[in-house]
Parts: C-alpha cells; sequence; structure tokens
C-alpha cells in the first residue's frame, strides 16, 4: 500500500485538529485536515423544565422566545458537531488516518444544514394535563468537499447528500399542566437521537470516499 506519509512530515502534522480524533499511534497510512464542520441546526425548542406560562408571557418581548430559540438551535449544532466528531473519529482511527489543523494532503470540509420538524399525531385533554404526541423528522442537506494542497484550485470530490433522504424518525411526548405547572417535554431528547442517526447515516455515505486507498488514490491527482 502505498502511503502519501513520505511528502508530509509529521512535525508539520503534529497538532491534531481541534475537537477531532483520529488514529494516534504510530505510522498511520494518511495524514488528512480537516476544517471546522460549518452547522446550522432549525429545531422546535424544548420546554422540559420550563412554566409554560412564562414561555407564553415572553412570546411578546423583544427577546423572548427568539432568544430562547436561538439559543436550543446553537446546543443542536453544537451536538449535531460532537456526534459527528466521535462518529467521523472512530473511523479514522480504524483506516489508521492521522487528522491534522493543516499540513495535510487532503483537506475535508462538511457542512451540514438541517432543518427538524414535528408532526402530531395525538392530543389527550384531562381535568389536570394536556398530553401531545407525535413525531420529529430531519430535513435539509448536507456537503462536503476533499480538497487538494494547492491553493484555489477546484475540489477533488464533492457531493451532497438529501437528509429527507434518509427518513429520520424520532417520536416525542409532552405533558403540560393545566395548573400551569412544570411542562414534561421529549422534545430535545428525540431531537438528539435524530441528529445522533444523521452522523451515523452521513458517515455511512461516505465511508467508500474516506477509506484511506480512497484518500491516497485521490491525493495522487
Amino acid at each position: 500500500m502505498l502511503s502519501c506519509l513520505t511528502a508530509w512530515s509529521p512535525a508539520l502534522s503534529a497538532n491534531t485538529a481541534s475537537g477531532w480524533s483520529g488514529y494516534t499511534g504510530g505510522e498511520p497510512e494518511f495524514w488528512l485536515s480537516v476544517a471546522p464542520s460549518d452547522i446550522r441546526v432549525e429545531a422546535p425548542t424544548p420546554l422540559t423544565g420550563s412554566n409554560l406560562q412564562i414561555l407564553l408571557a415572553l412570546s411578546g418581548s423583544n427577546s423572548g422566545l427568539g432568544e430562547m430559540r436561538k439559543k436550543a438551535n446553537d446546543a443542536f449544532a453544537v451536538y449535531l458537531n460532537q456526534q459527528v466528531q466521535q462518529q467521523f473519529g472512530e473511523f479514522f482511527d480504524d483506516e489508521r488516518v492521522r487528522v491534522v489543523d493543516s499540513a495535510a494532503p487532503l483537506t475535508l470540509h462538511t457542512e451540514f444544514d438541517v432543518t427538524v420538524r414535528q408532526k402530531i399525531l395525538d392530543i389527550f385533554s384531562s381535568s389536570d394535563y394536556d398530553v401531545e404526541k407525535g413525531t420529529m423528522t430531519a430535513y435539509g442537506k448536507f456537503h462536503y468537499q476533499l480538497l487538494g494542497s494547492q491553493a484555489g484550485a477546484p475540489a477533488l470530490r464533492e457531493g451532497s447528500v438529501d437528509i429527507a433522504d434518509l427518513k429520520l424518525q424520532a417520536r416525542y411526548r409532552t405533558k403540560a399542566p393545566k395548573d400551569g405547572g412544570t411542562v414534561e417535554d421529549t422534545t430535545r431528547e428525540a431531537t438528539e437521537r435524530l441528529l445522533e442517526e444523521l452522523a451515523e447515516e452521513v458517515l455511512d455515505e461516505m465511508e467508500d470516499i474516506l477509506e484511506v486507498d480512497a484518500l491516497q488514490d485521490l491525493a495522487r491527482k
């Protein structure tokens, strides 16, 4: 197996890519630079632990629900980034690919634009609380590029995945007391399950492209 290590000094690539993992043993088969993922997530705002009456009151303020939605979406983006780093990192470790910040023959760029939507399947109301059950479904697009070491050159390989084609779904449940008490909501857990599955499915789509033999062949072009 021909390795690209002869052209890339370990001294130049000693700095592991921030937040990413890969092969950390001796004599890796390939050095790969990984750029920080560009991630946007838009999902329903979880209500767990919040008073529904307060949330409704905030809806009329400038800093209310808008800020809460942004905070939740930012947290979901961080969670997806962690899942991507974990899933891809384990794969690179198996392939003996050392992940670095720079000075590698190829650089991987990834971009996620994810929208999670709720669909209500059932609503139940009693004298004490309201219960809502439904599904969360992921939509959007994932895009990747593999760039060579020549600045400004076109991508050596790139592609996209329509997230809707992955048919990712998770069930959620909310239970809201009518006395204004604490809302029980599994929206966050359902969204996180979707994002974890998304990271796994995207890796499945890219495995053949990121195998060490494929990376070495691409770097020779």
